[in-house]
C-alpha cells in the first residue's frame, strides 16, 4: 500500500503490473488503495473480446453519462473517452484479470501500449492478473508491445504468519494450529472460517458439503475444456497422492512423459504447483508439489469422494479422519517452516539463512533413510529443522536420532537445531546449547525467542 501510494503521489504517469496466484488478495489490495481516489475499475471476464468491450463500455458510460447501452466501436475509442473525461487531474485505470482479454485478442496489448505512450502525466494505470506466466511474458518478452513500459511491478504472495494469525484471534490453540496446517496464511481461506463452529464442522461445511465455499476449489485451472480439465485433475490428484516426479506421475496416470511435462509447465505458470529441490541436490533432486495446502487437501480427500452415491459429507469426513490427521501433521511442518522464514526475514535466527529445504535420501553409512524436515545454510553454519505434531512429547531419543541424521553432512559445518513439538518436550529433555525448542504456543505468538 505504501509503495502504491508513493507511485501515485509522483508527478509522472505510472504503469504498474500486479500479479500472483488466484485468491491471494490482489483485487482487495488494489480496491483498498483506490479508496478516496478517482478511478475506473474493470473486472475482465472469461469471454469474447466483444463481450468484454461491451462490459467495459458500460463502466465508461457510467462516468460520462452516455447511454449504458452504447458500445464503443473499439478499445481505442473507449480509452480515449476515459482520458478525455479525467483531463487535468490524477486518475487510476485498473484492468483486473488482464490476461482474460489479452490472451484472446493479441492486439489488445498494442492498444494499451499506444494508449499509455500517448497519455499525459495524470494517468495511473494498473494491470492485474492471476496467469503469472502470461503476464511475465507480456512485460518481459522483447517481442511484447508492453516490454519496458511498466514503471513498477508487484508479485503478491501469501501473508506472513503474524498477519495470518489475526484471522484466528479468539480460537483455541489447537484449532489455530490445525487451520494454519490446512490453510497456511492465505487470507481468502482464513476469512471463510466460522468461529462459532468447531474445526471439524468448518472442514465439512467448507469442503465436503455440496454447496460449501471450497467444494469446487480448483475452478479456474488453465483450461475450460472438460477433457483437458480431466487431465489436470488427474495430475494434481497424483501429486496430492505422493507422486512428485514426472516419471512417477506418468506411471501413475498412464499418460506419456511429454504430455505430463506440458501440463506441468502450464500448472507451474499458474502457480498451482511449484517446483522444489532437496537440500544440496542437483536436477535429480527436483520435485513438484501443490504448494497450496487446502488445494492439496481437496485433491487428497474431496476429489476422490465426489460421486453420486448417497453418502453424507459427515460420513466421508469420518471415514477419512485418520488420514486427515496425518495430513495436518504434515501441514504442521509447513507452518513451522513459515514461522522460521518469518524469523529469518526479521534477522532473528542465529544467522541469515538461505531458503529452507527438506531432505529425504537413503544413506549407506547409516544404512537407513534419512529424513530431515528442513535444512538451510549460511556460510559454515547448517540450520537443521525437526517438526513433530504428535500426542507424545519430544524425547532425548528423538534428539539423538536427529543428531545422527545431521551427521551425514560435512564436519566443518556448525549445526544449529530448531525443534518444533506440538506436544512439548519430555520432563527429562536435555536442552542442549545448540537446540532451539518451540511448542505450538511459541508459533502462535509469532514469537521471537525460543528456549
Amino acid at each position: 500500500m505504501d509503495a502504491l501510494d508513493d507511485k501515485y503521489n509522483s508527478d509522472r504517469k505510472q504503469f504498474g503490473v500486479i500479479y500472483g496466484r488466484r485468491r491471494i488478495g490482489k483485487t482487495e489490495t488494489v480496491k483498498s488503495f483506490l479508496e478516496g481516489k478517482e478511478y475506473v475499475y474493470f473486472q475482465a471476464l472469461k469471454g469474447t473480446t466483444q463481450r468484454n468491450l461491451k462490459e467495459f463500455s458500460m463502466v465508461v458510460n457510467s462516468f460520462t453519462g452516455q447511454s449504458k447501452y452504447y458500445v464503443f466501436p473499439s478499445w481505442k475509442t473507449a480509452l480515449e473517452e476515459i482520458d478525455s473525461y479525467f483531463s487535468g487531474h490524477r486518475y487510476c485505470l485498473v484492468i483486473d484479470e488482464y490476461p482474460f482479454i489479452a490472451s484472446r485478442d493479441r492486439s489488445f496489448s498494442s492498444v494499451i501500449e499506444a494508449f499509455y505512450d500517448g497519455a499525459r502525466d495524470n494517468l495511473f494505470l494498473i494491470l492485474l492478473g492471476s496467469d503469472v506466466s502470461f503476464l511475465n511474458d507480456e512485460i518481459n518478452d522483447r517481442a511484447s508491445p508492453l516490454y519496458k513500459r511498466r514503471t513498477f511491478e508487484m508479485r503478491l504472495g501469501k501473508m506472513p504468519l503474524s498477519e495470518a494469525l489475526l484471522f484466528l484471534d479468539g480460537l483455541p490453540s489447537e484449532d489455530k494450529i490445525n487451520y494454519l496446517s490446512l490453510m497456511s496464511s492465505y487470507p481468502y481461506y482464513l476469512s471463510a472460517i466460522d468461529k462459532t463452529k468447531s474445526f471439524d464442522e468448518n472442514v465439512v461445511n467448507l469442503l465436503f458439503y455440496e454447496y460449501g465455499a471450497f467444494a469446487n476449489l480448483p475452478e479456474g485451472l488453465p483450461s475450460d475444456t472438460s477433457r483437458i480439465q480431466d487431465v489436470y485433475n488427474t495430475i494434481l490428484e497424483s501429486i496430492a497422492g505422493g507422486h512428485h516426479g514426472v516419471k512417477e506421475i506418468t506411471d501413475d496416470i498412464g499418460e506419456s512423459g511429454a504430455v505430463v511435462s506440458t501440463y506441468i509447465s502450464s500448472l507451474l505458470g499458474g502457480e498451482i504447483i511449484e517446483k522444489r529441490s532437496s537440500f544440496n541436490a542437483g536436477k535429480k533432486g527436483n520435485y513438484y508439489v501443490i504448494s497450496d495446502p487446502l488445494l492439496r487437501f481437496w485433491y487428497a480427500f474431496v476429489y476422490p469422494n465426489q460421486n453420486p452415491l448417497p453418502v453424507s459429507e459427515w460420513e466421508i469426513f469420518s471415514r477419512e479422519k485418520e488420514h486427515i490427521h496425518h495430513f495436518l501433521c504434515h501441514g504442521f511442518e509447513d507452518t513451522a517452516i513459515l514461522y522460521l522464514e518469518e524469523l529469518n526475514f526479521r534477522g532473528e535466527l542465529d544467522e541469515m539463512f538461505t531458503r529452507i529445504k527438506n531432505f529425504n535420501e537413503f544413506n549407506k553409512k547409516l544404512d537407513r533413510q534419512v529424513e530431515i524436515d528442513g535444512l538451510a545454510q549460511s556460510g559454515d553454519t547448517l540450520l537443521v529443522v525437526e517438526c513433530k505434531y504428535e500426542t507424545r512429547p519430544f524425547t532425548n531419543e528423538m534428539a539423538r536420532h536427529l543428531r545422527e541424521s545431521a551427521s551425514i553432512f560435512a564436519d566443518r559445518w556448525k549445526r544449529v537445531y530448531y525443534i518444533f513439538s506440538g506436544s512439548g518436550f519430555s520432563p527429562d529433555f536435555d536442552y542442549e546449547p545448540d537446540f532451539h525448542c518451540f511448542t505450538s504456543e511459541d508459533i502462535l505468538k509469532s514469537g521471537r525467542d525460543g528456549r
